[in-house]
C-alpha cells in the first residue's frame, strides 16, 4: 500500500501543474513554510501557499531552461516526514550548470504539507548557479 504522505506530495504536484489553487490548498496547509537555503535571490523562507507557489514558479522557470535530469537516490518515510535525496544535473546553453545533490524534507500535520526544507550538497555551488540564472 502506498504511503499517504507520498500520495499527498503527488496530489500537490498534480494540482500545481494544473494551476489548481483549490487542489493545492487541500493538501498544503495555508500557513505552509518552504525553506530554500543559500545566499541568492531564491533563498529564504516562503510563507503561505501563495509564496510557495511563486517559489515553485521561479524554480520551474529556471529548471525548465536548464535541461534538467533528476535521479532519485533514496527516500525515507515515517509518520510525520518524507525525505527525498536526488542527484540534479543541468545542461544549460550558457554553461552555468549544476551537478549536485539535494535533499528535500517534507513535514506533515493532519494529512497536509506544513513545511518543505531543502538541504544542499554543495551550498556554494548552488549559490553561484542561482545567482547567475535568476532573473
Amino acid at each position: 500500500m502506498a504511503n499517504t504522505h507520498l500520495e499527498t506530495i503527488n496530489l500537490f504536484f498534480e494540482a500545481y501543474s494544473q494551476r489548481n489553487i483549490t487542489g493545492i490548498k487541500q493538501v498544503m496547509d495555508e500557513q505552509v513554510k518552504w525553506i530554500f537555503p543559500g545566499h541568492h535571490p531564491l533563498a529564504g523562507v516562503k510563507s503561505g501557499v501563495d509564496e510557495v507557489v511563486a517559489f515553485f514558479d521561479a524554480m520551474g522557470k529556471i529548471m525548465g531552461e536548464s535541461n534538467i535530469k533528476v535521479k532519485k537516490l533514496i527516500s525515507g518515510i515515517n509518520d510525520d516526514y518524507v525525505v527525498e535525496c536526488q542527484h540534479i544535473l543541468t545542461n544549460r546553453k550558457d554553461g552555468n550548470n549544476l551537478d549536485h545533490h539535494w535533499c528535500v524534507l517534507w513535514t506533515f500535520r493532519n494529512g497536509k504539507i506544513i513545511e518543505g526544507r531543502h538541504f544542499a550538497g554543495d551550498q556554494h555551488l548552488a549559490d553561484s548557479f542561482f545567482c547567475k540564472v535568476y532573473k
